[in-house]
């Protein structure tokens, strides 16, 4: 019984120190992904945002988005790239950028400046997507 107890409790252990050895490999392919798609957005944004939010997120006929807490919800930033605010002047972009660059750009968004909120993934923007077909 005692042995059964000790390799139990070295079992659990070994699965512990893997778990967290995946949780850290998840969280250094998060950050390069993040890194990735930000360097990708920073010309989407060039083309397509800045010249109603600044070339640094300051805002100008758009709202600013630097220091913008909105932005911290994936969701919120995903559905106003995809279907626009027109009535505040915003186009919609689902027929113009692809699920990549609606999440690269809105993960420079969500990372630039003084903003931190981490990735949008092109899955989570391909979901939103096709759920509101």
């Amino acid at each position: 019984m005692k042995k059964a107890l000790g390799t139990g409790l070295a079992a659990l252990l070994a699965v512990g120190f893997m778990a967290g050895g995946a949780a850290y490999a998840q969280e250094v392919d998060l950050a390069a992904k993040t890194a990735e798609l930000t360097a990708a957005g920073e010309s989407v944004f060039a083309d397509n945002c800045a010249v109603c939010h600044g070339e640094k997120g300051e805002g100008n006929v758009g709202p600013k988005l630097d220091g913008n807490d909105w932005i911290a919800e994936r969701s919120n930033i995903i559905n106003q790239v995809l279907f626009g605010a027109t009535d505040h002047g915003m186009p919609p972009f689902k027929d113009v950028l692809t699920d990549d660059q609606i999440a690269a750009v809105a993960t420079y968004v969500r990372n630039s400046w003084s903003n931190s909120y981490g990735p949008v993934l092109p899955q989570s923007v391909a979901s939103i997507r096709s759920a509101t077909k």
